[in-house]
């Protein structure tokens, strides 16, 4: 199984200034009487550098991806003042030149974020399942990418669990 880098960085920044309003609101002194809900969607340029093991005849080469990320930020702050996330992120017309081939490789990718948080900060759970799949020309070429993780911390600030999944891989060639 060939690993597959990416060079690309997260989007934490704006996740966080999304979110900032929403924060304020949990630390508050009482919890609302009222659910509040607020949807944004954020739709961005998208350029992304991957290492692909299996380009290139598996000599590998860095893959230059551009296109646009969408993403839609569902914001919950609960009658009683918990505060929950609903992220989902995807990407639409991404394309990529290999650097060392020039051969044209297209990316899907879904991201899904869930994290729920009681009123004050306890307790906490936090769910990610990210899929990436880039398809490039002739057999041998594509790979896939699957990441899971999930934290639970109990009201009393105990981990109870705590787990992160990875695997990246080449796609077989197929006859």
């Amino acid at each position: 199984m060939h690993k597959i880098r990416s060079t690309g960085r997260a989007r934490l920044a704006s996740a966080v200034a999304l979110l900032a309003p929403s924060l304020v609101l949990v630390a508050g002194p009482a919890p609302a009487y009222a659910a509040e809900t607020t949807t944004r969607i954020l739709r961005a340029p998208l350029d992304l550098s991957v290492v692909l093991p299996c380009a290139n005849g598996g000599l590998g080469e860095v893959v230059d991806f551009d296109g646009t990320i969408s993403e839609v930020y569902h914001v919950t702050v609960d009658e009683t003042g918990g505060f929950h996330v609903h992220i989902v992120e995807t990407q639409s017309n991404v394309h990529g030149i290999g650097a060392t081939t020039g051969d044209r490789y297209a990316s899907t990718r879904v991201n899904l974020f869930v994290y729920d948080q009681g009123f004050g900060s306890l307790p906490i759970t936090s769910t990610q399942q990210l899929v990436f799949r880039i398809v490039g020309p002739g057999p041998g070429n594509d790979a896939s990418i699957r990441i899971t993780n999930h934290t639970t911390v109990n009201a009393d600030g105990t981990i109870t669990v705590a787990f992160d999944t990875y695997t990246a891989e080449c796609e077989p060639t197929t006859p």
